[in-house]
């Protein structure tokens, strides 16, 4: 099947982009949630990723990204696309289940309009490589973080980001990756929490 695995990595990037792997969450209502979506035929409208972190860390139009692959021997069938998704709010999203503290805040992403055909043409190419038993089960969908900046200071020893899915227009929220400290996620790639730029120099 299509999309045996679900992948999610959480990514923070600055001047470079920081790679840092998460297992998605265990929780029991995210694995029946993921169970039961089939991202090729899900509706790109209806897909949006909730982000909940510090509040003085912000995102923007392109600091979250969605990735859609497909390996196959067969290079026609084979793809590697991105898809922008653009930040919708900074309300809370419905159906977290972790609470939101004061200095933290949830923003939400969706496809970005200019995405919405691509990631259909993306889909039907998988559904046409599925149909044609040319997968082998080596697709996946992931949700990473390349950008970001703040507003204020960053404590790297409380700050942290954790992701949330949801497939369905009136859907819930479930959580997509654990909790990741932003230390952590410097300290593997080896920089500084100042490699986070003030977002009044971002460009």
């Amino acid at each position: 099947m299509f999309f045996e695995k679900f992948i999610a990595r959480a990514v923070i990037g600055a001047a470079c982009a920081l790679a840092l792997s998460a297992c998605v969450s265990g929780n029991p209502r995210t694995l029946y949630e993921l169970s039961r979506f089939d991202p090729l035929d899900a509706d790109p409208k209806e897909i949006a990723i909730a982000v909940k972190a510090d509040r003085n860390l912000h995102l923007k139009r392109g600091d979250v990204l969605l990735r859609m692959t497909l390996e196959s021997d067969d290079r026609n069938r084979a793809f590697d696309e991105h898809f922008v998704l653009a930040i919708t709010n900074v309300t809370p999203a419905a159906g977290l289940a972790q609470s939101v503290k004061a200095d933290e805040h949830v923003l939400t992403a969706a496809i970005a309009a200019p995405d919405m055909q691509r990631f259909r043409d993306t889909q039907a190419k998988a559904r046409n490589a599925r149909a044609a038993n040319a997968t082998d089960g080596k697709g996946s969908i992931s949700v990473s973080i390349t950008g970001g900046c703040r507003w204020g200071a960053l404590d790297m020893r409380t700050a942290s980001v954790r992701s949330y899915m949801r497939t369905e227009a009136d859907g819930r929220f479930f959580p997509l990756t654990g909790e990741i400290r932003l230390a952590d996620i410097f300290a593997k790639a080896g920089l500084p929490a100042a490699e986070v730029p003030a977002c009044s120099e971002a460009k």
